[in-house]
């Protein structure tokens, strides 16, 4: 039984009727106690709410057969945070950690007809100050102090692109579950890979170890589990891969528990078969660091995952699946569950699993020390079992990392590592704690100790010739992106580079009236301090000022895919001493400017269209160097790419001044410079360089530009952009034309939102360039509301 309907009492609000999950603001909120979280600058006003606790209350009714059964337990999926626990009047407990499960024994305290069950939350607020007072602990700067001393989602506290909400209630289900004899406490599945066939090695444990049978079936076979353990041998396997290097194939593995015959609980997992580790072999260039699917070394590209909202009840399985199917789509092989937020949801893993996104997974701990103290100890070891027993068992868990920056932290920051109890609490818990846990309890997956690290023990975690890196010379360090192209890291888990959300996004926490980048509410929708200067400053150094607003917001998406494309590219031509790119950010948790590539309301950015493209898994990119201009091909494929380029030098008018046409041939898993050539440029600032990709059957695969100079320099032709829209069953096909060379082109749809093919290309000939939308409207509907720009427009 599910608890679902609850009454909270917040200040002098009282019984506000509310529906689990939900939390103080979520309540406060849907009754209208309080404006939009998000609009204007209610933040600044909303906070101070976590100064005060507040309590729920829920009634349920326990029938004679439910109260008659051996057992009765109360299960808490996710209580954020400080809670004490009251059922009919009794106390069951006092809890500090919203990233744990909590099951309670509550046969006792039930009774037949109605039942009361009583959650006191204490607010955060206090709580922080009261403990930063007893002992300081560094706190990343833009999050609220003392925010380091309760395990909960730091990001709730404020972070460089979060607002300041730390929220109090029920994130995840309450459920009564009541049941006679014995239950299916945990089923652990372990993989023995051999000839054409993989041992399934699996464990099941009992809550009570009675003697009834437990049956596991998995590939059309059942074994009789002895002592709680069966082996099940699954013949000419169909493995599990990434996207983009195979199918995504899942076996289910069922286990019932039989109990005279009768099957009192059963358990169903879907289990990729894989292998799965990271390598960081010693080569010549230092020590690699990739992970190694199958026996093959892949290249990770994705990003970094943050919590999808600072009011956690509005998360949903629907929204998710989403997120996760744009990054598909992207041709992410990877994400980043990163340090500062929570562990996700079982669908997120599930969803992960379908899609074949390998999850790099912080444990919670992000820019900012811990102190061990006995009862904290206690508490990170319960969270990391209950969190390690739950996601252990998916096909997509490659890694497990102790915390995001502490190592580099406590090594180089000013202020964060002077103390010995620091150094201590670090190397206690990161490199001897988490580790033996992790080999406990999920034995088959890799363990990082830090993120960025060259391995732990303070070894010089920034190291480029071994293990990951956080680039921030670009961005954080002003210098121009060009930078990137002079590194060779060996795996880039961090970088990034901001923009503004879509128009559409902006409209929905501001007016018009205050839509300028230094106005209050953009400010506040802005918690990189520097951070609109910083677009502001990459924008001098590349494109005209916009005299509108809306250009901006478009010049400053089309900054931040040319940014984070052009180490992409680098990275990915240097496959093999690089063999990873994971970006900063993918979303984002309120409507904000930030380092996301998809905005809260889940639009697309530039960012991720040109994700699309630069991690595509036969992707081309041109490198102008020393006059010359070079077609890499990067495959990050298991079969050989043979295909076709035409490459041309041109004039705006889409004339040829000289074109070559060549075979392209590159190996598996592999990058390749294909061509080089150079090019008799006479005037730099009118012609450009473009190279359409195809395969061996003539069918387009990509188009890739450049220019000689920066587009603010460059004499752009104004360009005539028409668009045809026809209806099909799928959806609405656009076709897009250009009387000249146009750079950027941004299609949008004024109230309308809509899934688009692509979006922020160039158009370097008089044939359409083709578009798919998908949503509910008609092609009539776009026609009448299409907005467009090019790069022409921004001045």
């Amino acid at each position: 039984m599910e608890i679902k309907h609850w009454k909270m009492n917040y200040d002098t609000h009282t019984q506000l009727d509310c529906t689990a999950p939900c939390s103080m603001y979520s309540v406060l909120l849907d009754h209208k106690l309080i404006p939009d979280p998000f609009y204007g600058i209610n933040e600044l006003e909303l906070t101070r709410l976590s100064d005060k606790g507040c309590s729920f209350f829920a009634e349920f009714n326990v029938d004679e057969a439910e109260l008659s059964k051996d057992y009765a337990e109360l299960i808490f999926y996710g209580l954020d945070t400080i809670c004490s626990i009251y059922l009919n009047g009794e106390k069951l407990d006092s809890v500090m950690n919203m990233h744990t499960t909590y099951v309670y024994d509550v046969k006792k305290f039930l009774k037949k007809g109605q039942n009361t069950l009583s959650l006191d939350f204490s607010a955060p607020l206090p709580y922080f100050r009261d403990m930063n007072n007893k002992h300081f602990l560094y706190t990343n700067g833009d999050t609220i102090k003392g925010a380091a001393h309760l395990r909960k989602a730091l990001y709730m506290s404020g972070w460089d692109w979060s607002p300041k909400f730390p929220d109090m209630g029920i994130f995840r289900p309450v459920v009564l579950n009541t049941y006679n004899t014995d239950k299916i406490d945990d089923v652990y599945v372990s993989q023995l890979h051999g000839e054409n066939e993989v041992t399934l090695d699996i464990t099941v444990s009992t809550a009570h170890a009675s003697d009834c049978d437990i049956i596991v079936s998995a590939d059309g076979q059942s074994i009789k589990a002895k002592n709680g353990k069966c082996r099940i041998k699954i013949k000419n396997p169909r493995l599990w891969w990434a996207n983009g290097l195979g199918e995504q194939y899942l076996y289910e593995v069922k286990t019932d528990l039989v109990c005279d015959g009768t099957v009192i609980d059963s358990d169903t997992k879907k289990i990729g078969l894989r292998t799965l580790t990271v390598s960081n072999a010693k080569d010549k260039h230092g020590n690699e660091f990739c992970f190694v699917l199958n026996g093959v070394k892949i290249f990770a590209m994705g990003a970094n995952y943050v919590p999808q909202d600072n009011l956690l009840s509005r998360v949903t399985k629907e929204k998710t699946e989403q997120l996760i199917k744009q990054c598909a789509d992207a041709h992410f092989n990877a994400i980043r569950v990163w340090g500062g937020g929570i562990y996700p949801e079982d669908y997120f893993y599930d969803l992960c699993d379908k899609y074949g996104l390998l999850i790099w997974h912080d444990f919670m701990i992000a820019c900012a020390n811990v102190w061990l103290r006995k009862d904290f100890e206690q508490s990170v070891i319960t969270e990391a079992i209950c969190n390690l027993k739950r996601i252990r068992n998916h096909a997509s868990l490659a890694l497990m990392c102790g915390n995001n920056e502490m190592e580099e932290a406590v090594l180089n920051w000013e202020g964060v590592g002077e103390s010995a109890l620091v150094r201590m609490d670090y190397l206690r818990l990161y490199e001897h704690i988490l580790p033996d846990l992790c080999a406990e309890y999920a034995p088959d997956t890799f363990y990082l100790p830090s993120s960025p690290t060259s391995g732990g023990g303070f070894d010089d975690p920034d190291c480029e010739s071994k293990g990951d890196v956080h680039y921030w010379a670009v961005w954080h360090g002003g210098i121009p992106f060009t930078e990137y192209r002079k590194h060779n890291f060996r795996f880039c888990s961090e970088y990034g580079f901001e923009s503004y959300p879509s128009m559409k996004t902006i409209k929905s926490f501001c007016t018009e009236s205050d839509m300028n980048c230094f106005s209050r509410i953009m400010e506040n929708h802005q918690k990189c301090k520097p951070g609109n200067m910083k677009i502001l400053m990459y924008l001098a150094d590349n494109y005209l000022y916009p005299s509108k607003f809306e250009d901006l917001v478009y010049a400053s998406q089309l900054l931040q895919a040319e940014a984070i494309k052009y180490g992409v590219e680098h990275f990915r031509r240097i496959r093999g001493i690089c063999m990873g790119s994971i970006y900063w950010q993918l979303n984002d948790c309120w409507p904000v400017a930030s380092w996301s590539s998809i905005d809260y309301y889940g639009r697309p950015k530039a960012l991720h269209y040109a994700a699309a493209k630069f991690y595509a898994p036969i992707a081309e990119a041109l490198f102008d160097e020393d006059g010359k201009v070079t077609v890499n091909i990067a495959n990050e494929t298991r079969s050989d790419f043979t295909g076709k380029i035409h490459i041309a030098l041109c004039r705006q008018d889409f004339s040829e001044i000289q074109a070559f046409d060549i075979t392209a041939k590159t190996g598996p898993l592999s990058s390749k410079d294909v061509f080089t050539a150079e090019f008799d440029v006479t005037d730099e600032y009118e012609t450009f360089v473009y190279a359409d990709l195809t395969d061996n059957d003539g069918n387009f695969i990509m188009r890739q530009t450049l220019l000689f100079v920066k587009p603010k320099h460059f004499k752009w032709n104004k360009p005539e952009i028409t668009a045809e829209f026809t209806d099909t069953k799928d959806g609405v096909i656009i076709e897009v034309r250009s009387d000249c060379f146009a750079k950027g082109i941004f299609i949008d749809f004024d109230g309308i939102d809509c899934d688009l093919s692509d979006n922020f290309f160039d158009i370097t000939s008089s044939a359409p360039w083709r578009i798919y939308a998908k949503g509910e409207f008609t092609a009539e509907q776009l026609k009448n509301n299409l907005i467009i720009k090019s790069v022409y427009d921004i001045r």
